[in-house]
């Protein structure tokens, strides 16, 4: 009776140290999967923002473009009928964006506004002009075809002037340009260095797990069998860091569109559709493709070589 109570005891020692391992082996599988779904998650998250980026700058230019307007001073014989006939063939250009007519008294009314005296009163008449306030297609504005098109407006003859600013014009198309190439640049640099972390998280991942991987090939399993159970569970994981990434950005343009308006052109459905088919894309194919690798390299080792 005192050998099977000692032998009892000596089971329930090592029960409890198998029981102590097996939690200790939980925790840091635990652990290190949520490394990985972090890492993965601010990785694509900020690929995302820049993506957004990048796939709004055509719609941000073209906004910025068509900013831009070209006033027609016309002359003070202008008869009504005319004067209306102008300003619609203006509105139906294929270069016009839109056209607006201000008259004079209400360019008036708004040069008093802003100086804050009657200057009609003061000089006994009103000095300015009709004018037709013309904005252009944003694809116009960056053809540079501006000096043409203010040369025909011009032999109409009931245009006096045509006022621009082509200094600026020309220095917005430079500078959107290279804004253009900085960010393709940048998100060409950030892919490569999101595709280096996550392949790094799965293969430090993996590399905790060599010695198991080899005793499973030892005891006869097949490379599949052993692949299977990582690779859904690499997949598993890039899905959940693509989502979380995702509510990540709607929750940034929630708070963009409270306090900057005007970014919320970044977050348009069909931008936050593309970017995020773009995150589910790579949260599915870089772990499934590092766990793959990382598995056979390791596989390919004799049990020597895998204490180096």
């Amino acid at each position: 009776m005192r050998e099977i109570s000692e032998c009892a005891a000596r089971f329930t020692i090592f029960a409890a140290m198998s029981s102590k391992e097996q939690k200790f082996t939980t925790s840091r599988v635990r652990s290190s999967q949520l490394s990985v779904v972090v890492s993965m998650t601010l990785v694509l998250f900020v690929l995302g923002v820049l993506g957004s980026l990048v796939f709004s700058a055509k719609g941000l230019a073209q906004a910025v473009r068509e900013n831009f307007t070209f006033t027609l001073v016309l002359d003070e014989s202008v008869p009504e009928e005319e004067l209306r006939t102008l300003l619609k063939s203006q509105q139906l250009a294929d270069y016009a964006k839109s056209a607006e007519l201000v008259t004079k008294e209400e360019a008036a009314a708004a040069l008093q506004a802003d100086l804050g005296e009657d200057f009609v009163e003061f000089l006994g008449y009103n000095p300015l002009s009709n004018t037709v306030d013309l904005h252009l297609n944003g694809t116009f504005v960056a053809s540079g075809n501006l000096e043409e098109l203010r040369q025909e407006l011009m032999a109409d003859p009931y245009i006096d002037e045509v006022l621009y600013d082509p200094d600026l014009i020309t220095l917005v198309n430079q500078n959107i340009e290279k804004i253009s190439w900085m960010l393709a640049g940048a998100v060409f640099v950030l892919l490569l260095v999101a595709l280096a972390l996550i392949n790094s998280s799965i293969r430090l991942t993996i590399y905790s797990k060599r010695f198991l991987l080899k005793t499973m090939q030892l005891v006869g399993a097949t490379s599949a069998f052993i692949r299977r159970p990582y690779l859904l569970n690499s997949l598993f994981l890039g899905v959940l860091s693509a989502l979380l990434s995702m509510v990540l950005l709607l929750a940034l343009g929630n708070v963009l569109g409270n306090y900057f308006p005007a970014l919320l052109a970044l977050f348009e459905k069909t931008t936050i559709l593309v970017v995020f088919g773009a995150l589910l894309f790579l949260g599915l194919l870089v772990p499934g493709i590092s766990t793959a690798v990382a598995i056979r390299k390791y596989l390919k080792l004799r049990t020597n070589e895998l204490y180096f």
